[in-house]
């Protein structure tokens, strides 16, 4: 029979072949990944053994492992998945829970994300999603919205949208967005995403990069971006020069 410490080193070696994280926390073994674990008793696993045998234990609690982490498995909804622009830092740092990213612009990712309600799910590396499925689905939702730009001034080519919503820096690259962009400023524009809420475009002029940073300072909602001005042009998009 196996002492304590032999079962859990063979167990929890066991474990590794079926779970994606697998650790010794005090008196409990915890696996699973992410937002998403669960945590078995070593002393109870360890009585049981004692009167059964090895592999049956370790079957069991696979099993019931499996369901409980199945139970609470994160299942994307299609229809109200979104793409959204966020600072290349944005869910860095000690706890990174590995946000699935793909590169937009110089110092901005773009993220996906399930809109709950009060609050969004981003989509994890870990997810058992259908990751292109959810990208189109994304864009298709995204291009559902309608936000008209308006001038800011009269006597400036210098826009905003209308509205404020959470979606409006990601509604630049949208298909009906850049059809007005194209409309009312042309193929050659700049345009700056400082906040989640905030969008700002405007006619290639130089002299409107200083207006837009003026812009940029007075925004003021807390979900920051970029202190960045691009400018489209020929189907690029690049960090504008003075």
């Amino acid at each position: 029979m196996l002492t304590l410490q032999e079962f859990v080193q063979n167990i929890s070696e066991d474990f590794k072949k079926v779970f994606p994280e697998v650790s010794i926390e005090n008196s409990f073994i915890r696996l699973g990944t992410g937002l998403t674990h669960v945590e078995l008793p070593i002393n109870s696993m360890y009585k049981e053994y004692q009167v059964t045998d090895f592999e049956s234990i370790k079957r069991l609690y696979i099993k019931i492992s499996n369901e409980i982490l199945n139970q609470y498995k994160f299942k994307v909804d299609y229809n109200n998945v979104y793409p959204l622009l966020k600072s290349r830092e944005f869910g860095k740092g000690e706890k990174d829970l590995g946000f699935y990213r793909e590169q937009a612009f110089a110092d901005i990712d773009i993220f996906y994300a399930s809109d709950i309600g009060e609050v969004f799910r981003f989509i994890l590396n870990s997810d058992d999603v259908d990751f292109d499925k959810m990208k189109k689905a994304a864009w298709e939702n995204l291009n559902k919205m309608a936000n008209p730009l308006v001038k800011l001034d009269k006597t400036l080519d210098v826009f905003c949208l209308k509205y404020s919503t959470d979606y409006n820096s990601t509604l630049l690259l949208s298909t009906a967005l850049q059809n007005q962009i194209h409309k009312k400023i042309g193929k050659d524009y700049l345009f700056a995403i400082p906040s989640s809420t905030t969008l700002i475009v405007a006619r290639y002029r130089p002299e409107y990069i200083s207006i837009i940073k003026s812009l940029m300072a007075i925004d003021t909602d807390t979900n920051r971006i970029s202190d960045k001005v691009y400018q489209y042009k020929n189907g690029i998009f690049d960090i504008a020069s003075v």
